[in-house]
């Protein structure tokens, strides 16, 4: 019993006519009927009755249809798992990585992607979230992580980690027993924020802004540790995620939940919407998101 012998059959059951079965297999009638006859002498069974006016499946037929389907369904699966294991670790893959995200989440992750998938050319672009979105959109990285909250309708996001952004302050500043503090409490307060080339900083002005003020920014820098510094030593606040002060400061600053609005913090990976996932762009998104 061969496989091809099994697929005619089965265009046969599922067109109810010989004809448009031929048709669609793109063989002769006489071709398929050859098949088929050859199919049930192999068998010793009739497929068919032999009725000119209707094409009817016997027991006989109904039991080989159902197992030919089962045969043939998991014949294609483990081809396509075959072909997988393959070439799983084969081709590259170009990764966007902000500052800070990899101490936070991803140094796991790439850690076990490129002990698992040696042989994938693991590429790692180190650029800010905005720089990342646009090499994604213009297909010069194939996966990018960006910070949330974040939209952009022609990139899909995959959540990876989940947080919030929180007010860090100095152990000795007037607000550190709070457990909580409104937005509107900041407007005056001397505020340390990251460049204003960072995706983030628009976020932190626009929950501001939500709360009715513009904040008094008094320092900017593109580096992390620079503003929890400043802030440890009460030269300022800063809005950061909470995990960035938890890993490096905890020491030494003190968290405040913001509310009023509340300021969701996240990590999603991104990747443009309708593009075909690649075997490595799978495979590291399988790695991700285990711990939300």
């Amino acid at each position: 019993m061969k496989q091809i012998q099994l697929e005619y059959f089965i265009e046969v059951v599922e067109q109810n006519n010989f004809t448009k079965a031929a048709e669609k297999l793109f063989i002769s009638q006489s071709a398929l009927s050859k098949s088929i006859q050859s199919l049930e002498k192999e068998l010793d069974t009739s497929l068919f009755t032999r009725d000119p006016r209707e094409l009817k499946l016997t027991e006989e037929g109904r039991l080989v249809y159902h197992y030919a389907k089962d045969v043939l369904n998991y014949w294609h699966d483990r081809t396509a798992e075959l072909f997988s294991s393959l070439n799983y670790k084969k081709g590259t893959l170009r990764f966007g990585l902000p500052p800070s995200a990899g101490s936070v989440y991803f140094s796991r992750v790439l850690y076990l992607y490129s002990k698992e998938y040696d042989h994938v050319d693991l590429q790692i672009f180190e650029e800010k979230s905005k720089k990342i979105e646009e090499m994604v959109l213009n297909d010069k990285l194939d996966l990018g992580v960006v910070v949330e909250p974040f939209h952009n309708p022609k990139l899909e996001l995959k959540t990876v980690f989940r947080s919030e952004a929180v007010l860090a302050v100095s152990k000795d500043h007037r607000f550190a027993d709070r457990k909580e503090i409104d937005f509107a409490a900041l407007k005056e307060e001397p505020m340390l924020a990251v460049s204003k080339d960072y995706m983030y900083y628009d976020q932190v002005i626009l929950y501001c802004q939500k709360a009715g003020f513009t904040p008094n920014i008094v320092f900017h820098s593109s580096q992390w540790d620079i503003l929890l510094e400043m802030a440890a030593e009460n030269q300022g606040v800063t809005i950061i995620g909470k995990p960035l002060v938890e890993k490096m400061y905890s020491e030494r600053l003190n968290c405040i939940h913001l509310k009023n609005p509340e300021f969701p913090w996240g990590l999603g990976v991104i990747y443009k919407k309708g593009r075909p996932l690649t075997v490595p762009m799978k495979c590291f998104l399988a790695l991700c998101g285990e711990d939300l």
